[in-house]
């Protein structure tokens, strides 16, 4: 014998009403943004978080950073900058704990087949301001350009500068030896930020070394000999900078209307 149910019609409307109940929860539970290859964090951030993160509750805006000459105020590529503890980019700071245990900045250290670090200081100290920054790009400038994963085997390695001897680097690794060289050149570390960017027109990831000098920031690029105006470079869009004593996040400012 079958057997039915009481109130039929009420059971079948409070069935309806539970499934829709559950047809909302799951579409009210956000899915995971998958991001398109163009969008994905590029290859010099994997050593940071994501790009584009906005500051939470313990940053500041880093009005009091320290620069020589009054160069705080510059605003490199018309960002406000947010400092983080250095703390938050582990891979800058093993760069900084291996390069200190095999420093080439020493007496007899060969370049390369022709150069010392002696006669570079040497030669090095003919020039001053923009000169000696073009002097340096333009000698680490004519290594060749060479992939992390040719290199190392991975998609993203940041080289010291010892390393960078033995096999060339990418974007980042030319911005590191370059900071290093110019620091015991005399350029104070706290005037040099390594500059990881997106380079909107060939919408890929880059990074650079700017240079504060002279109430400006001065873009020293593995892509040109040419040392600029960060004013110059409206095709970059910097994601965070770094140096031995912070790490900073770039937000563009509003514009004026």
């Amino acid at each position: 014998m079958a057997t039915s149910f009481p109130h039929d019609t009420r059971w079948n409307s409070t069935a309806i009403l539970i499934v829709a109940l559950c047809l909302f929860v799951l579409c009210a539970i956000p899915t995971p943004n998958v991001l398109a290859d163009d969008e994905k964090p590029v290859s010099a951030d994997t050593v940071g978080p994501p790009p584009a993160v906005l500051p939470d509750e313990s940053d500041k805006h880093d009005s009091a950073a320290p620069h020589s000459g009054g160069d705080s105020k510059v605003k490199i590529f018309d960002t406000v900058e947010f400092k983080r503890p250095l703390s938050s980019l582990p891979g800058w700071l093993s760069v900084l704990s291996r390069n200190k245990a095999n420093p080439i900045f020493t007496s007899g250290r060969h370049f390369n087949k022709s150069v010392i670090w002696d006669q570079f200081r040497e030669q090095a100290k003919k020039f001053q301001g923009l000169e000696l920054l073009r002097f340096v790009t333009k000698f680490w400038n004519s290594w060749p350009y060479k992939e992390d994963i040719v290199n190392w085997g991975v998609e993203d390695y940041w080289a010291i500068p010892a390393e960078f001897l033995e096999r060339s680097g990418d974007c980042e690794d030319y911005a590191i030896v370059k900071y290093f060289t110019l620091k015991e050149l005399g350029v104070p570390p706290e005037d040099m930020r390594i500059v990881v960017v997106r380079d909107t027109i060939r919408n890929l990831g880059h990074a650079i070394l700017v240079v504060y000098m002279q109430n400006d920031a001065y873009v020293l690029d593995n892509l040109s000999n040419v040392v600029l105006s960060n004013t110059r470079f409206r095709h970059y869009s910097p994601q965070y900078s770094v140096n031995e004593f912070g790490r900073w996040a770039h937000l563009k400012g509003r514009q004026a209307k």
